[in-house]
């Protein structure tokens, strides 16, 4: 750049010098400028040609420098020596080389100007050489106080200008190294800043003052199911934390807390899920309120879990305290079934003496067939391990329910059993009950006839049976209970079979989830490890939405 410059200047020069030479009457003694502006294209070839050689940019700006104050002093020997008005070029390379090379550079700059000012001053003053023939001014004499005051005078500005120069561009280039640190730091703060909203697993959005979204990082994005542009811009009551009524009650409230913690239910693709959030006031560095931020989980799965493990406290609850009265119950139970049935022997009885022993026979067998049941669900049957096919299992149990009672003929069973035959690891029997009390319950959740629809699939590890129906479904209400004992949605049920199959497929390393809605119908589905029984509780889900059939 240095070099384009001096030659963009030079030929400045000798173009308007050729100018004022040609339009002019008289002929101006401008020669020496031709040979100022020829040694500085020369120079300017010897700086290209090192340039190609040394790579060194201290070396090209040292040799530069030097060359010009060589045509400086050559320019002020032409115009005049000291009478020449342009010993003030030298401040320009002292200048530069400050700027360029800092306090060393331009102190030495200022040495070079000093001795070669100095030199040309004492040869013209004690004449060892001539002032040129053509010259723009008419020579003074000068006395040596005056040429000693002259060169003391050039000196000090010289070094004053190198000096206050090089203290300029020395701290313009630390000021310059700082803001290159500081841009520096600040990219990277940046980025770990954004490395952490993107890496964070909860979702973050921040909102204006107003309440409109202007940022969502990843996370928020994948809870939501929404992309940024559908997002930023929409109001934080469009995106369903919040209505109208409890945005601003939110507002107000905000005035004097800190944050508002919250939970709601939210439809995101058609689904229920519900969201735990917390929105604080988002302020700028002095304290000023920008606005707001919105940080909010998916708690969906945590409150199924939560379920089920309330679930199973209960089950545990209640099976260890009834267990020991359901035997209690049984023994005296057995002692008056065999009394009623020794009695309805006698023939002392009258008939309606008789219908009343075997009413309490009758009820005495149901009743007993109910503490069988329960204490099979408190206590049940050590699981006999064996390899089975469980599709001919199926087959087999929807066999018998179509030859049973429990079929009408507004009932229609459909199966779709692929593959048609599947071995895994289990008890039969107990996997076999299973099947029973689900294809049971279906029967009886469409006391008015309907299709229950049996389909299997091999996923991965686990071997799945999904039961849909087409009956009258199940409200949340009913969902909330469906495993828990004694309750049932059937007027003959014992409230058990749900839990059976439950604790059956936990045994078992198994899963179940059931979808359904009121009136809409019911589909359960369950899951078998294709390889045995894993010592892990049993994937138990409930959810009011009804997936595809199939």
């Amino acid at each position: 750049m240095l070099t384009a410059v001096r030659v963009v200047v030079v030929t400045t020069l000798l173009m308007a010098s050729l100018i004022i030479q040609y339009t002019s009457r008289e002929v101006l003694p401008i020669n020496y400028l031709y040979l100022t502006a020829g040694l500085t294209y020369a120079l300017t070839l010897l700086y290209i040609a090192v340039g190609r050689v040394i790579r060194s940019r201290k070396f090209h700006l040292a040799i530069q420098i030097s060359g010009d104050l060589i045509v400086e002093t050559l320019l002020v020997y032409f115009t005049g020596g000291l009478d020449s008005p342009f010993s003030f070029l030298y401040l320009v390379s002292i200048i530069t080389a400050s700027m360029l090379l800092y306090r060393r550079g331009g102190l030495l700059a200022a040495s070079g100007a000093v001795m070669l000012y100095g030199a040309l001053a004492d040869l013209l003053y004690y004449g060892v050489i001539p002032l040129p023939d053509q010259i723009w001014f008419v020579p003074t004499p000068w006395t040596s106080s005056r040429l000693y005051l002259n060169i003391a005078t050039n000196f000090a500005g010289y070094y004053a200008t190198a000096l206050l120069t090089s203290y300029l561009s020395e701290k313009l280039q630390r000021t310059s190294q700082e803001l290159v640190a500081n841009r520096q730091n600040l990219a990277e703060l940046r980025a770990l800043n954004q490395n952490v909203v993107d890496s964070i697993p909860s979702g973050l959005i921040t909102l204006s003052p107003g309440g409109a979204a202007t940022f969502i990082n990843p996370a928020g994005m994948q809870i939501l199911q929404l992309d940024a542009h559908n997002v930023l811009g929409r109001d934080v009551a469009e995106l369903g934390f919040f209505s109208a009524e409890q945005w601003s009650h939110a507002l107000s409230r905000l005035s004097y807390e800190a944050v508002i913690r919250r939970e709601s239910d939210v439809m995101i693709l058609g689904e229920p899920r519900a969201l735990g959030f917390a929105i604080t006031p988002l302020k700028t560095i002095d304290g000023k309120a920008s606005g707001y931020t919105l940080i909010f989980q998916d708690l969906t799965e945590m409150k199924k879990l939560e379920a089920e493990l309330r679930l199973k406290d209960r089950m545990a609850a209640v099976g260890e305290l009834s267990a020991g009265i359901a035997h209690e119950i049984r023994n005296p139970l057995a002692a008056i079934s065999g009394s009623a049935q020794v009695l309805k022997k006698s023939e002392a009885l009258t008939p309606q003496e008789q219908r009343l022993m075997s009413i309490i026979m009758r009820e005495s067998e149901r009743l007993n067939k109910s503490i069988a049941d329960f204490l099979r669900f408190v206590k049940p049957q050590e699981k006999r391990a064996l390899d089975f096919d469980v599709a001919a299992s199926l087959s087999e149990t929807l066999d018998l329910l179509t030859n049973s009672a429990e079929l009408t003929p507004h009932h229609t069973i459909e199966r779709d059993i692929d593959p048609p035959s599947f071995t895994i690891l289990g008890d039969a029997d107990q996997i076999r009950q299973v099947f029973w009390n689900l294809a049971r319950n279906a029967m009886q959740a469409m006391p008015n006839g309907g299709a229950l629809k049996v389909t299997t699939e091999v996923a991965g590890d686990s071997y799945r049976i999904l039961f849909i129906d087409s009956g009258r479904g199940m409200s949340p209400a009913d969902l909330q209970r469906l495993f828990q004992p004694f309750r049932t949605n059937f007027p003959s049920g014992t409230g058990l079979g749900m839990a059976i199959s439950y604790r059956i497929l936990q045994e078992h390393g198994g899963g179940i989830v059931v979808a359904s809605r009121e009136g809409e119908g019911t589909t359960i589905t369950i899951s078998l490890p294709v390889r045995g029984a894993a010592t892990m509780p049993a994937d138990v889900r409930r959810t009011d939405s009804l997936p595809a059939a199939g």
